[in-house]
């Protein structure tokens, strides 16, 4: 691997490992959805870290850092749609002590998958990293702008992957572990989705 392509790993390993929207769903999803809902979270989050790159690749980056009032109502989209997921999994515990897991449908692995590529792509911390550190690592005098995308997305997919990979299985172990403390999980995850969304949001903006 290139000396320019291990600096890009390191730099997508510290932003993937730093608690925010991205992890706090992939743990909900887990516990919530057991095996099928750690699958489907770290796929859609995988997902949208390959449409991140795309983004930056295609200078639509460039483009909300030209209108910023762009990238600000995308915050505030983001934002609210995660607010509105954490809570309805903290609503979700109010079920869990009247409710035996055959009574509760638990959401489908393409709802959650949708719901998590949504969620990374309305990650501020995900668009605060394309912005300033993606077009740091593409060089014009080297290879094609393909092959240095390609190589970009799969660090980034394969970095989110394994580390979101470990979260989620670390989860279903638990969910495996205490089943009978379900309310208790689902008040914790949903107020970790609802405080890093708000957390993420503020960095954002006030950068």
């Amino acid at each position: 691997m290139a000396p320019d392509l291990w600096l890009y790993f390191l730099a997508v390993l510290a932003v993937i490992l730093l608690p925010g929207m991205d992890m706090a769903y992939v743990m909900a999803s887990s516990v919530s959805g057991g095996r099928r809902g750690a699958v489907s979270s770290v796929l859609g989050i995988a997902s949208g870290g390959a449409i991140h790159v795309a983004v930056g690749a295609t200078g639509m980056a460039a483009l909300m850092l030209v209108v910023p009032e762009l990238f600000r109502a995308m915050l505030l989209l983001g934002t609210l749609y995660l607010l509105w997921i954490g809570w309805g999994i903290w609503r979700s515990a109010d079920d869990a002590p009247s409710s035996s897991p055959s009574d509760v449908a638990p959401p489908s692995g393409a709802a959650i998958y949708r719901r998590a590529v949504t969620t990374c792509l309305l990650n501020p911390k995900a668009y605060a990293f394309t912005l300033a550190l993606f077009p740091a690592f593409v060089r014009s005098d080297t290879r094609s702008l393909v092959a240095q995308t390609l190589a970009l997305g799969l660090i980034t997919v394969g970095t989110q992957i394994v580390v979101y990979g470990t979260v989620a299985a670390l989860a279903v172990r638990a969910r495996d572990l205490i089943r009978a403390r379900q309310s208790l999980i689902a008040r914790t995850m949903g107020g970790m989705l609802i405080v890093s969304a708000l957390l993420t949001a503020t960095r954002a903006w006030a950068g």
